[in-house]
Order: structure tokens, then sequence, then C-alpha cells
């Protein structure tokens, strides 16, 4: 399962990452720092749809039971 502050922390990681190859002229660490970005905001969008879908099933599973129904 996906962490989103797992995700956070890789994203600023590629902010500095990048930021550090901006500096110092380095093309292939600044695009790394990029993609380290880009996997970490995949990785707290892939959170985020899991923490929707619980809850959505919790919201299901509470109307069944509001209206005497089995979940």
């Amino acid at each position: 399962m996906a962490d989103d502050l797992e995700g956070k922390a890789k994203h600023l990681g590629g902010k500095m990452k990048e930021g550090v190859g901006d500096l110092l002229g380095d093309r292939r660490m600044k695009e790394e720092g990029r993609l380290d970005q880009m996997e970490g905001a995949a990785e707290q969008d892939v959170s985020r749809a899991q923490d929707a879908v619980m809850e959505a099933e919790a919201r299901r599973v509470a109307a069944r039971r509001a209206k005497g129904e089995t979940p």
C-alpha cells in the first residue's frame, strides 16, 4: 500500500535533487530530480485513491445497515 508521507518525502527529495543539479549544471541530476518528483506525486495519488476507496466502502456499508440490509 502506498504511503502519502513517503510520496511527499520522495517528491521533496526530487525537488532538492533538481535544484542541486541546476546549481551544478548537471542535467542528469536535474532530470533525475524531476523523475523523483513525478514518482513521489504518483505515490501520493495512489495513497489518496486507496483512502477514497476505503471511505466509499465504509459509506456503502453504513447505508446498507441503515436500510436494514446485510452489508
